[in-house]
Protein backbone atom coordinates (compact mmCIF):
# COMPACT_ATOMS: atom_id res chain seq x y z
CA UNK A 1 0.00 0.00 0.00
CA UNK A 2 1.16 3.33 -1.17
CA UNK A 3 0.70 5.73 1.85
CA UNK A 4 -1.33 9.22 0.51
CA UNK A 5 -1.43 12.61 1.29
CA UNK A 6 -4.84 12.80 3.10
CA UNK A 7 -7.34 15.20 5.30
CA UNK A 8 -6.31 13.07 8.68
CA UNK A 9 -2.64 13.16 8.06
CA UNK A 10 -2.35 16.77 7.12
CA UNK A 11 -4.56 18.06 9.97
CA UNK A 12 -2.45 14.90 12.36
CA UNK A 13 0.66 16.93 10.87
CA UNK A 14 -0.48 20.35 11.93
CA UNK A 15 -1.44 19.42 15.78
CA UNK A 16 2.53 17.63 15.76
CA UNK A 17 3.97 20.81 14.27
CA UNK A 18 1.88 23.23 16.26
CA UNK A 19 2.57 20.85 19.75
CA UNK A 20 6.34 21.11 18.93
CA UNK A 21 6.07 25.06 18.13
CA UNK A 22 4.30 25.49 21.58
CA UNK A 23 6.77 23.36 23.73
CA UNK A 24 9.50 25.65 22.05
CA UNK A 25 8.17 28.66 23.03
CA UNK A 26 6.81 28.33 26.29
CA UNK A 27 8.44 25.29 28.27
CA UNK A 28 10.64 27.56 29.18
CA UNK A 29 7.65 29.92 30.79
CA UNK A 30 5.66 26.76 32.05
CA UNK A 31 7.86 23.21 32.07
CA UNK A 32 4.84 20.98 33.92
CA UNK A 33 1.92 23.12 33.34
CA UNK A 34 -0.42 23.94 30.83
CA UNK A 35 1.77 23.89 27.82
CA UNK A 36 2.75 20.26 28.48
CA UNK A 37 -0.89 19.02 28.92
CA UNK A 38 -1.02 20.91 25.36
CA UNK A 39 1.78 19.04 24.04
CA UNK A 40 0.64 15.85 24.63
CA UNK A 41 -2.40 16.47 23.86
CA UNK A 42 -2.04 16.72 20.48
CA UNK A 43 0.29 14.54 20.29
CA UNK A 44 -1.87 11.67 21.38
CA UNK A 45 -4.70 13.22 18.96
CA UNK A 46 -2.28 13.27 15.92
CA UNK A 47 -1.28 9.65 16.84
CA UNK A 48 -5.16 8.31 16.85
CA UNK A 49 -5.78 10.81 13.50
CA UNK A 50 -2.81 8.93 11.63
CA UNK A 51 -3.98 5.06 13.26
CA UNK A 52 -7.50 5.64 12.30
CA UNK A 53 -6.24 7.57 8.33
CA UNK A 54 -3.96 4.18 8.02
CA UNK A 55 -6.96 1.83 8.54
CA UNK A 56 -8.82 4.42 5.53
CA UNK A 57 -6.14 3.45 3.23
CA UNK A 58 -5.55 0.16 4.24
CA UNK A 59 -9.32 -0.96 3.47
CA UNK A 60 -9.25 1.60 0.29
CA UNK A 61 -8.02 1.47 -3.10
CA UNK A 62 -9.38 4.29 -4.46
CA UNK A 63 -7.96 7.87 -3.68
CA UNK A 64 -11.38 9.83 -4.08
CA UNK A 65 -13.31 7.45 -1.67
CA UNK A 66 -10.50 8.29 0.98
CA UNK A 67 -10.62 11.54 0.57
CA UNK A 68 -14.73 11.23 0.85
CA UNK A 69 -14.52 9.35 3.69
CA UNK A 70 -12.48 11.66 5.74
CA UNK A 71 -14.09 14.81 4.65
CA UNK A 72 -17.76 13.03 5.50
CA UNK A 73 -15.87 12.27 9.49
CA UNK A 74 -14.63 15.76 9.54
CA UNK A 75 -17.95 17.39 8.46
CA UNK A 76 -19.80 15.10 11.06
CA UNK A 77 -17.11 16.08 14.35
CA UNK A 78 -17.52 19.66 12.99
CA UNK A 79 -21.24 19.46 13.14
CA UNK A 80 -21.59 17.51 16.51
CA UNK A 81 -18.99 20.20 17.98
CA UNK A 82 -21.24 23.06 16.79
CA UNK A 83 -24.15 21.36 18.31
CA UNK A 84 -22.59 21.45 21.92
CA UNK A 85 -21.57 24.90 21.28
CA UNK A 86 -25.76 25.91 21.23
CA UNK A 87 -26.23 28.48 23.31
CA UNK A 88 -29.00 30.26 24.93
CA UNK A 89 -29.38 33.88 26.20
CA UNK A 90 -31.33 34.11 29.45
CA UNK A 91 -32.45 37.97 30.16
CA UNK A 92 -33.15 39.46 33.40
CA UNK A 93 -34.64 42.51 34.50
CA UNK A 94 -32.40 45.58 34.14
CA UNK A 95 -32.51 45.72 38.16
CA UNK A 96 -31.43 42.22 39.02
CA UNK A 97 -28.76 42.53 41.05
CA UNK A 98 -27.37 39.03 43.25
CA UNK A 99 -29.20 35.99 42.99
CA UNK A 100 -30.30 32.93 41.39
CA UNK A 101 -32.07 32.65 38.16
CA UNK A 102 -33.77 29.20 37.39
CA UNK A 103 -35.86 27.21 34.55
CA UNK A 104 -37.89 24.69 35.95
CA UNK A 105 -38.86 22.50 33.11
CA UNK A 106 -41.85 20.12 32.49
CA UNK A 107 -44.42 21.87 33.96
CA UNK A 108 -47.79 21.40 32.39
CA UNK A 109 -49.29 24.02 30.59
CA UNK A 110 -46.48 26.38 30.69
CA UNK A 111 -45.09 27.97 27.71
CA UNK A 112 -42.74 26.26 25.58
CA UNK A 113 -38.55 27.33 24.99
CA UNK A 114 -38.25 28.31 21.31
CA UNK A 115 -36.01 25.51 20.84
CA UNK A 116 -35.50 22.88 18.24
CA UNK A 117 -33.18 20.47 16.99
CA UNK A 118 -32.69 23.26 14.17
CA UNK A 119 -32.23 26.22 16.43
CA UNK A 120 -29.04 27.29 17.62
CA UNK A 121 -29.63 29.79 19.68
CA UNK A 122 -32.40 31.95 21.12
CA UNK A 123 -33.20 34.69 23.82
CA UNK A 124 -36.08 33.95 26.86
CA UNK A 125 -36.97 36.47 29.59
CA UNK A 126 -36.78 35.68 33.20
CA UNK A 127 -39.50 37.17 35.63
CA UNK A 128 -38.39 39.45 38.58
CA UNK A 129 -38.46 36.58 40.89
CA UNK A 130 -35.59 34.88 38.59
CA UNK A 131 -37.57 31.75 37.85
CA UNK A 132 -39.12 30.86 35.20
CA UNK A 133 -41.35 27.55 34.07
CA UNK A 134 -41.37 25.62 30.70
CA UNK A 135 -43.25 22.79 29.77
CA UNK A 136 -40.47 21.93 27.48
CA UNK A 137 -37.64 19.01 28.70
CA UNK A 138 -34.66 19.56 30.24
CA UNK A 139 -32.89 17.55 27.36
CA UNK A 140 -34.69 19.60 24.49
CA UNK A 141 -32.76 23.05 25.41
CA UNK A 142 -29.47 24.32 24.48
CA UNK A 143 -26.34 23.25 26.07
CA UNK A 144 -24.62 26.76 26.45
CA UNK A 145 -26.25 29.72 28.62
CA UNK A 146 -25.58 33.35 28.59
CA UNK A 147 -26.66 35.95 30.46
CA UNK A 148 -28.00 39.75 29.29
CA UNK A 149 -30.18 42.10 30.76
CA UNK A 150 -33.61 43.21 29.42
CA UNK A 151 -31.80 45.86 27.79
CA UNK A 152 -29.43 43.57 26.51
CA UNK A 153 -26.46 44.79 28.42
CA UNK A 154 -23.90 42.40 29.51
CA UNK A 155 -23.45 41.40 33.03
CA UNK A 156 -19.96 42.53 32.67
CA UNK A 157 -20.96 46.33 32.29
CA UNK A 158 -22.76 46.18 35.31
CA UNK A 159 -20.14 44.50 37.08
CA UNK A 160 -21.53 41.11 37.77
CA UNK A 161 -20.47 37.63 36.78
CA UNK A 162 -22.60 34.29 36.60
CA UNK A 163 -21.82 30.56 36.25
CA UNK A 164 -24.08 27.41 36.50
CA UNK A 165 -24.92 27.13 39.86
CA UNK A 166 -26.95 23.05 40.08
CA UNK A 167 -29.03 21.39 38.05
CA UNK A 168 -31.07 19.07 39.88
CA UNK A 169 -34.61 17.91 40.81
CA UNK A 170 -37.57 18.79 43.04
CA UNK A 171 -40.61 16.79 44.12
CA UNK A 172 -43.51 19.10 43.47
CA UNK A 173 -47.10 17.80 44.08
CA UNK A 174 -46.15 14.03 43.90
CA UNK A 175 -44.06 14.75 40.47
CA UNK A 176 -40.75 15.82 39.83
CA UNK A 177 -39.55 18.35 37.97
CA UNK A 178 -35.97 19.29 36.62
CA UNK A 179 -34.64 22.27 37.13
CA UNK A 180 -31.21 24.33 36.12
CA UNK A 181 -30.02 27.52 38.25
CA UNK A 182 -27.26 29.88 37.97
CA UNK A 183 -25.56 31.95 40.35
CA UNK A 184 -25.44 35.77 39.61
CA UNK A 185 -22.73 37.78 41.78
CA UNK A 186 -19.57 40.65 41.74
CA UNK A 187 -16.32 38.50 42.08
CA UNK A 188 -18.53 35.88 40.57
CA UNK A 189 -18.84 32.62 41.92
CA UNK A 190 -19.02 31.34 45.31
CA UNK A 191 -22.06 28.96 46.52
CA UNK A 192 -22.06 26.10 48.90
CA UNK A 193 -24.68 23.14 49.64
CA UNK A 194 -26.04 25.18 52.00
CA UNK A 195 -27.42 27.71 49.14
CA UNK A 196 -28.61 24.72 46.55
CA UNK A 197 -30.69 23.72 49.85
CA UNK A 198 -31.98 27.09 50.24
CA UNK A 199 -32.71 27.65 46.81
CA UNK A 200 -34.49 24.30 46.93
CA UNK A 201 -37.02 25.63 49.52
CA UNK A 202 -37.57 28.62 47.63
CA UNK A 203 -38.35 26.90 44.18
CA UNK A 204 -40.81 25.10 46.32
CA UNK A 205 -42.44 27.88 48.25
CA UNK A 206 -42.89 29.40 45.08
CA UNK A 207 -44.01 26.97 42.20
CA UNK A 208 -45.69 24.09 44.77
CA UNK A 209 -48.78 25.71 46.01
Amino acid sequence: MKYKITPFNLIASFLIIWGLMLFIHRFQSDPMGFTSLAVFYCIGVSIIILVIDWIIQLATKYYKKIILIEFSIIGLFTFLFLRMERTKTILIPDNFGEGYITIIYGVENAPKLPVNFFTWTYEVPIPQNGILLTSSECNEDLPKTNVKTYSRIDLSEKELGFGHFIESEIDCNTKQYKYKSWIIQKHCCISSSKDGDSLENVLKNVYCK
